[in-house]
């Protein structure tokens, strides 16, 4: 499960920039009361959303044992087993995963934040009861954990279908076409350009480090697993925080109030860097209690292995938050160049730079892997924030903003 993290990520960099370039879109158009361009934007998200995910379901055959050889290393054939089970109910259902992100974004800018909640909830609480049952009762191991996530995300798709279906939003599915043509797709693609750089960068940062990771042996690559796992969760609030802001800022900017999109973007960056200090004394504090949840009764020697790797890697935390509402702002404001160069510096260029140098260079062996991606973070938010400070007037200027409506 550890390992396919990655190739999740990659899945959600191809529908990310359609989910976030048509939230700015619909947000940005409900500020200005343009609701029937909102229903339009609506109905080609939902169509792309369908035909991409309908591809990739019916590609699944093909995929399967390809990705798991890539993933786990052909040699290992348990592992290999492992993973192809877990790979081929997550593509199946790739068309619902795809909706669930679409539409809990458009309800999401929408003002109804409540019910995109509700949603990740419902799936959350259904998720944990079909583990006990499928994993625990039915023993069905790892496919039965991937069942589990299917049915769940399923569930959560069909709350937020229903809530659409009471015309309790500004679209719906009453006008609704399939289509795949929307004059303003050039613009939204330039909205979601950085957002899909981001996700690509970040996949195949990882698939770097955990292929770097190779030489040092199955506990090394089992507490990447781990970390991976973990960090995917706890990235999950930074990412929160990030989609949380942007119907804020978006709206503002087609409200055309530029001092609230400001004072978005600071408590936005507070917000970030405090949650960011708090993780890492949650790694730094409860590695072992972690890595006993989740991994159960392993040996001491993986134990010792994986709390070194949780402490050295949590340190991303510190910067990812702020990368990421940064990334976010600049994206809105219509400074997509920018926004897309944070994304491949963090996500892959200077973590292959750190992986290159740290291991062999300086020394640090396991441990310098451990820390590529965080060093990768924190160097990208100096650097850019240094560079957008020191030209605030083009990145921070309430007339700046006021040019993207």
């Amino acid at each position: 499960m550890g390992l396919y993290g990655p190739v999740v990520i990659m899945f959600i960099a191809f529908i990310l920039p359609l989910m976030v370039g048509s939230g700015i879109l619909l947000a940005k158009n409900i500020g200005a009361a343009n609701y029937n361009n909102a229903q339009d934007i609506f109905q080609f998200a939902t169509s792309l959303a369908l035909l991409f995910g309908g591809a990739v379901a019916i590609s699944t055959p093909f995929l399967i044992k390809p990705v798991a050889n890539f993933l786990a290393g052909s040699e290992n054939i348990l592992l290999v087993r492992n993973t192809s089970d877990y790979i081929f109910w997550q593509l199946v259902s790739t068309p619902f995963f795809f909706l669930g992100m679409v539409w809990g974004n458009f309800i999401r800018n929408d003002n109804a934040p409540k019910i995109s909640r509700n949603a990740s909830l419902i799936a959350v609480a259904l998720n944990i009861i079909l583990d006990l049952l499928l994993i625990i009762g039915l023993k069905m191991g790892v496919e039965g954990a991937s069942i589990a996530t299917v049915i769940s995300s399923l569930a959560s798709v069909l709350y937020l279908f229903f809530f659409i279906y009471k015309g309790k939003t500004h679209f719906n599915f009453q006008q609704f076409q399939f289509t795949l043509k929307f004059k303003e797709w050039k613009q939204l693609l330039n909205l979601g350009l950085p957002s899909f750089a981001s996700e690509i960068s970040f996949s195949s940062g990882l698939l770097f480090i955990s292929h770097s990771i190779l030489p040092y042996g199955p506990l090394a690559i089992s507490a990447f697993g781990l970390i991976n796992y973990l960090s995917f969760i706890f990235i999950r609030l930074f990412t929160a925080a990030m989609i949380a802001s942007l119907p804020i800022i978006s709206f503002n900017i087609g409200a055309k109030l530029p001092y609230r999109v400001l004072e978005t973007l600071k408590f936005s960056l507070a917000f970030t860097i405090s949650l960011g200090l708090a993780m890492v004394a949650i790694g730094f504090i409860t590695s072992d209690l972690m890595i006993t949840l989740f991994s159960g009764d392993k040996t001491d020697e993986f134990k010792q292995v994986a709390s070194n790797a949780i402490s050295l890697y949590f340190l991303l935390f510190i910067a990812a938050g702020p990368n990421y509402i940064l990334s976010a702002y600049l994206q809105s404001i219509g400074k997509s160049t920018l926004s897309t160069l944070i994304n491949i510096l963090k996500g892959f260029v200077f973590i292959a730079l750190f992986l290159t140098l740290l291991p062999e260079y300086f020394k640090l062996g396991l441990n310098g892997i451990w820390l590529s991606r965080s060093f990768a973070e924190t160097l990208t938010l100096v650097l850019i924030g240094i560079y957008t400070i020191y030209r605030k007037e083009k990145y921070y200027s309430e007339s700046v903003i006021m040019t993207r409506d």
